[in-house]
């Protein structure tokens, strides 16, 4: 039960390393662009302009806004599970939920990474993974897609995931 403790322990560090070194990465590659200097009445009124009904930037800061959002609820969900396996009140059957939430959650993270990423490799600027209930959706950073770009995109990720393609939905969003 230790080995299996550490193995997951182990993976979510790794996963969670990976994720960093990316998004670092992309900070770099974001950081060379040039910028233009805009006064502050007209940056105020451009950013209220920008932001859509959820309070995302529309101007492509939504993907990354996601996933910060993601990403800290997530660290309260793991949080909150280490708090069940470390309490000495729990059941063993409250602690065995709880490291099966978590795999779960590391094999959510992996997934989301790899199809984040295979969809990034395929030519596209930036996509957002959800997966829930069997069903996949993809929100790609384009204007539109052409038929044959949205059956590419949903034959990779249901070959990924191991579902049908009917049950992988493609959005774009620009």
């Amino acid at each position: 039960m230790k080995k299996y403790k550490k193995l997951v322990w182990m993976v979510f560090i790794a996963v969670l390393a990976g994720a960093t070194w990316w998004v670092i990465g992309g900070l770099d590659v974001e950081m060379q662009s040039s910028y233009d200097v805009i006064p502050d009445d007209a940056l105020v009124l451009a950013n209220v302009a920008e932001k859509d009904d959820w309070g995302f930037d529309q101007s492509g800061a939504f993907f990354v806004e996601y996933r910060l959002q993601r990403q800290r609820i997530r660290d309260q969900e793991v949080e909150m599970l280490q708090e069940v396996l470390n309490n000495p009140n729990s059941s063993q059957e409250g602690k065995e939920e709880a490291e099966h939430l978590l795999f779960e959650i590391i094999k959510l993270m992996e997934q989301e990474l790899l199809v984040e990423n295979m969809i990034k490799a395929q030519g596209y600027e930036d996509a957002i993974f959800f997966y829930r209930n069997r069903v996949a959706t993809v929100m790609i950073k384009q204007k539109e897609l052409s038929e044959r770009q949205f059956l590419q995109i949903a034959e990779s990720v249901a070959g990924l995931l191991g579902i049908e393609r009917e049950s992988v939905q493609v959005i774009t969003r620009s």
